[in-house]
């Protein structure tokens, strides 16, 4: 599939730097990882790490929290899609949580209130389950995080998640062999093959990605960690 990666990066920095504040609020920002670092944890799109989190026994526990699941998006409902939050403003769960959403589509109707990565820095309750237990690691160094349940159609359409430098880091890992990932590289997107669920990686989303569930339903991990974790990602990478 072609795509102008060019152009959906433009637009993301578009979006994100609308207003006085957001730019206020996104150049405010400490911790920036510079490219010659950032290169060094991502020498591929996907990176693996040396944590693994038990597919079976966090899809029997997270049951637990079907209930705070919510549709993903108010512009695509139509797509199989549900969030949870992981991380968010407050540390308590709630519905109409806006961390459960694209905050690509928050910021473009809330340009004067924007939102992003870390303005979601506390731990919900959800973070306690003993299948979580390899991210305790990095406890206290939490960003933005959830976790996403799709069933066979849902997607997300090539867009960023980050600009480098970055001020933060992004992790990523799925339970389904049904969630497929796909990378810009020269304006084509690319399969990533041979993800193994359970396993997180760092992903590089400064590159053009998008993502998909053909087939069985499964959920994924979408975590952002500040940039301090640096040091450990790295010894952490296989």
């Amino acid at each position: 599939m072609h795509v102008n990666a060019d152009e959906i990066i433009e637009q993301s920095k578009k979006v994100f730097l609308t207003s006085d504040k957001q730019k206020q609020k996104y150049y405010s920002l400490k911790g920036w990882i510079e490219q010659k670092e950032y290169a060094q944890i991502h020498p591929f799109f996907l990176n693996p790490l040396d944590i693994k989190i038990n597919p079976t026994l966090f899809t029997k526990q997270i049951t637990e929290y079907k209930d705070y699941f919510e549709q993903w998006g108010n512009e695509h409902t139509h797509l199989p899609r549900k969030g949870l939050a992981l991380v968010n403003e407050t540390g308590r769960l709630h519905l109409n949580d806006p961390v459960n959403g694209s905050l690509y589509e928050y910021n473009k109707n809330y340009p004067e209130t924007p939102l992003i990565e870390t303005d979601f820095t506390k731990e919900t309750e959800v973070m306690n389950l003993s299948s979580l237990d390899p991210l305790k690691q990095f406890e206290g160094n939490w960003l933005r995080s959830n976790i996403l349940y799709w069933e066979d159609g849902a997607h997300f359409k090539p867009h960023i998640d980050t600009v480098v430098p970055s001020p933060w880091i992004r992790l990523w890992g799925t339970t389904s062999e049904s969630i497929k990932l796909r990378y810009a590289h020269n304006n084509t997107l690319i399969d990533v093959v041979n993800v193994e669920p359970g396993r997180l990686y760092l992903i590089d989303t400064s590159l053009v990605h998008d993502a998909r569930c053909d087939g069985a339903s499964g959920y994924q991990f979408f975590l952002s960690c500040c940039t301090g974790v640096y040091e450990r990602l790295r010894r952490l990478m296989l």
